[in-house]
């Protein structure tokens, strides 16, 4: 019923992902914050009064 070959597959996968854990973490939220950045100063340039 279950294809274990893919499920340890996906477990090699996010086992070989865990000594990078904090850079992805921390690049995943530096890009997150440098968008909503991006777009606070495109709405304020459009116009709209910036949120405090």
């Amino acid at each position: 019923m279950y294809n274990w070959d893919i499920q340890n597959q996906i477990v090699a996968f996010v086992d070989s992902l865990r000594p990078m854990a904090g850079y992805y973490h921390d690049l995943y939220y530096g890009s997150l914050y440098a968008f909503a950045d991006q777009q606070s100063h495109l709405l304020t340039l459009l116009g709209f009064p910036p949120v405090p």
